[in-house]
Order: C-alpha cells, then sequence, then structure tokens
C-alpha cells in the first residue's frame, strides 16, 4: 500500500466506476482493479461492491476517511514545504457555487494570476453542503460557503453577506394587479411579505441552492399556495424568465445587477424580503499548524474585491 493508493480509491469512490476512474486517473481499468484487489487482500476486507453502479462497503467507506485524511495531510505538507522553500508554484483548488463563482472569481484570478504566475487555481463547483464537505474532507484547499457554526476543525473569515430579493416586472404586476400594482408591491417591500403577491406565479431554484431554500421557506411562513411556475438550477435563466413577465423569481441582488445592468432594471420591480432573506458568506480553509501563503493571499483577494464592491454599492 502508498500514496497511490490513497489517490486510486478516492477516486473510484467519486466516480463509483472503474471505468470512469481509471480515465481520470490515466491508468488501464485493469490496473485500477487490481491495484484495489491488491489493497483488498492486504487488509482482509472487501472494499467496494462490484456492481453496476459500483458501491462502497462499510469497511470501504471507513478506508476512504482515511485516504482522504493522507491526502489532505500529503497536500499541506507540500504546501508547507514549498513555502519553506520559498516555492510560489503549485495548485489552488477552490469550491464555491456556481452563479457566486461567475459574479466573483473572474476578477479576483486575474488579479491572482498576475501577482503569482507560478499558481494555478482549480474551480470546484457545487452545491454549498458539497462544497463544505469537499472542504472537511481535504478535496479543497478553501470554500468559498457559508458555513455552519461550530465547524471543527475548520478556519472560517467572514466575506460578505448577500440579500435575495424578490424579482418581477411591473409588466406582470400590472397584468395581474392593474392600477394596484405599485401599492401591492410597495406593501409587499415594507411588510418582507410575499401575502400580497399571492397570485403570482413564482420562478425557483432547485432544493439544494441556497436561495432555494430561503424561497421555500418564506413561502411556508407566508402562508400561501405558491404557483411553482419554473423550476431551475440557474439563477440567470429566472432573471432573464422574470424579464419576460413569466413569473416574480427568488434571486440575490449581485445576479440581479450583473444580469440586467441599470437600463433594463428599470421595467423590474425589486421586492425587499428582509433580514430572512440574507446569505452570510465566508471563506474557509482546514485548521493546520501551517496555512499555505497561497491561501491567505486569495483570501486576502477575496476580502478586498468584497470590500470595493461594498463600496461600489454605496455610491
Amino acid at each position: 500500500m502508498n500514496l497511490a493508493t490513497m489517490d486510486y480509491f478516492c477516486a473510484l469512490a467519486d466516480e463509483l466506476s472503474f471505468t470512469h476512474a481509471a480515465t481520470r486517473l490515466h491508468v488501464t481499468q485493469q490496473t485500477l482493479s487490481a491495484h484495489i484487489a491488491q489493497v483488498e487482500r492486504e487488509l482482509g476486507v472487501k472494499l467496494v461492491n462490484r456492481t453496476v453502479p459500483l458501491s462502497l462497503t462499510y469497511a470501504g467507506t471507513v478506508f476512504l476517511g482515511y485516504a482522504q485524511r493522507f491526502q489532505a495531510e500529503r497536500r499541506a505538507l507540500e504546501q508547507e514545504f514549498a513555502d519553506i522553500a520559498g516555492d510560489e508554484r503549485g495548485l489552488l483548488a477552490v469550491g464555491i457555487g456556481s452563479t457566486r463563482g461567475h459574479l466573483m472569481l473572474p476578477k479576483a484570478i486575474a488579479t491572482f494570476r498576475r501577482q503569482r504566475p507560478g499558481v494555478d487555481v482549480r474551480i470546484e463547483e457545487g452545491e454549498n453542503e458539497e462544497i463544505v464537505e469537499a472542504l472537511r474532507t481535504g478535496r479543497i484547499d478553501m470554500a468559498v460557503a457559508t458555513v455552519p457554526e461550530g465547524m471543527g476543525g475548520i478556519e472560517v473569515r467572514p466575506l460578505r453577506s448577500e440579500q435575495v430579493v424578490l424579482l418581477v416586472s411591473y409588466e406582470l404586476l400590472r397584468a395581474q394587479y392593474g392600477e394596484m400594482a405599485d401599492a401591492i408591491a410597495l406593501e409587499a417591500s415594507q411588510a418582507h411579505d410575499l401575502r400580497p403577491l399571492a397570485d403570482c406565479p413564482f420562478l425557483m431554484l432547485g432544493r439544494n441552492d441556497q436561495e432555494g431554500d430561503i424561497s421555500r421557506r418564506l413561502v411556508a411562513r407566508s402562508g400561501i399556495d405558491a404557483h411553482v411556475a419554473v423550476l431551475s438550477e440557474n439563477s440567470e435563466t429566472l432573471v432573464e424568465l422574470a424579464t419576460q413577465g413569466v413569473g416574480a423569481c427568488f434571486v440575490e441582488m449581485g445576479v440581479v445587477r450583473s444580469t440586467l445592468g441599470e437600463r433594463r432594471m428599470t421595467d423590474m420591480c425589486v421586492v425587499d424580503l428582509g433580514p430572512e432573506a440574507r446569505i452570510d458568506v465566508q471563506i474557509a480553509w482546514r485548521s493546520s499548524g501551517h496555512v499555505w501563503s497561497v491561501i491567505k493571499s486569495f483570501a486576502d483577494l477575496l476580502c478586498e474585491q468584497a470590500g470595493e464592491a461594498l463600496s461600489g454599492e454605496g455610491l
């Protein structure tokens, strides 16, 4: 058993397929299968059920935990000695939601690559829980996400607060409520209450999305029987549908600004949903005796960029 064993098994656990894992590892399927079989013989247990799709046995799940910790410790070792040697090279793995990444990372990575051209960046996109789990198991170096309070082994740094709003076109409001449209929208916004807009069709994100979770909580709290006209996994798609008068969408305000711009915003009504619709976002990395300087540098850059964005919104 060696370090390659850990890489092989983690890839197999991720892909749940010998074929896909072998392709990812750039080895033959036969080589990978023989390697896993050898480990099973060494340990005297069965690690995987060779079915379609493949699954881990209980022993395999336990072994995966060890393998992930080995990988994380190896990454930490390599990073610490890179800092000792003054070697500004390596691969920074960043976990972030796809919409948040689209808004935040292009500018940050472009700046970072100019500062540290020897460091490459791998972006791992996913839902919030997936990103936090990837950080916990050491598959990524840092996460931009909402981290549960009191999570052990993780260092957290506040980054920004995101406000989810209800976006609806004035065209739809007037078609739905006539001359009362503006007054009804104002009532909903001032009270942070969806009940005045109960007759509107709604556009919703998936259940595992933070904005989707917030929207469902607000709907449940209001007690309305919401008609979900469109369900999607893409915030930008829902914003565009809202501009076409298809429905009212729950979306983070930064997405609204980046998707529509000032000119198109004049046709849209933004309903304030209050503090319950706020998402606190942090930068997080694994606790360690030594934190890679690259992680700290990129975290500083993201915080600086967030501060500039907040200052710009206040102008």
